[in-house]
């Protein structure tokens, strides 16, 4: 490998900051993978013939903008969605602080390829003209409909999203077959909170009466370099349940 770039004198960019980025690449690239140990500080310094400092830095960077993560005793990892399953799909359902999350169950209403819209394409950063993938699905927690979702990602992106089967949809979590099939993990999300009145659509699919009130969830998923992959508009019922938001 060429590693002329880190080792170039002159050079306007920090040592540490052209590490960080040909890191990144392998990342991107899929040299690593998600959860795979990268190597030790020590063959890095060896293998790029520059500083531990340098390589802590840049590691360090790698860390805190989700592409990298440290277990104590154990090495540096390539980052994991934030989202696993144990964060139950998602949708953290509580009827009050304190309690544990309720169980939920989801089944898939249906995935097909659409033409791009607004706004879901300039929130994807797309062109107005590509297409989507349009993934539908309900939650239920007692076998009581509790979220109803629908979720758009570029077909670009994600070529034979389509062909993934409803009950793989069902058995792990959304984020958790995109990073394994796709090699991309969630890096972050963004929400905006609101109220609306359930339309005939919404109010059938969660057993409710027309025009009762719903909370609803806009969310924008991001991986890599701050990439947009997944925007998703829900539909929540929280008459006996209410979400669980943490800020850390």
């Amino acid at each position: 490998m060429d590693h002329g770039i880190l080792q170039r004198a002159g050079a306007p960019l920090p040592a540490y900051y052209r590490l960080q980025e040909a890191l990144r690449g392998k990342i991107e690239d899929g040299h690593w993978k998600p959860g795979e140990a990268i190597p030790s500080e020590r063959l890095i310094t060896e293998e790029y013939k520059i500083s531990v400092g340098t390589v802590k830095k840049a590691l360090g960077n790698l860390v805190d903008e989700g592409y990298l993560y440290r277990v104590q005793g154990k090495g540096t990892f390539v980052g994991k969605s934030i989202l696993r399953q144990e964060s139950l799909r998602y949708y953290r359902l509580v009827k009050e602080f304190g309690d544990d999350m309720a169980d939920l169950q989801v089944r898939i209403l249906g995935i097909k390829l659409i033409k791009g819209f607004e706004p879901a394409n300039r929130f994807l950063g797309i062109p107005a003209d590509q297409q989507l993938f349009e993934m539908k699905r309900l939650f239920s927690s007692n076998k009581k409909p509790v979220v109803y979702a629908v979720s758009y990602i570029p077909e670009s992106m994600f070529r034979g999203f389509g062909k993934i089967s409803a009950s793989r949809l069902e058995n792990s979590t959304f984020y958790e077959v995109i990073e394994k099939e796709y090699g991309l993990p969630t890096i972050r999300n963004r929400e905006l909170f609101g109220a609306a009145r359930a339309d005939t659509r919404t109010a059938v699919m969660l057993n409710i009466e027309k025009g009762e009130p719903v909370l609803t969830i806009e969310m924008l998923s991001y991986t890599y370099r701050s990439v947009p992959y997944e925007y998703r508009l829900s539909y929540c019922v929280t008459t006996a349940h209410r979400i669980l938001a943490e800020i850390r």
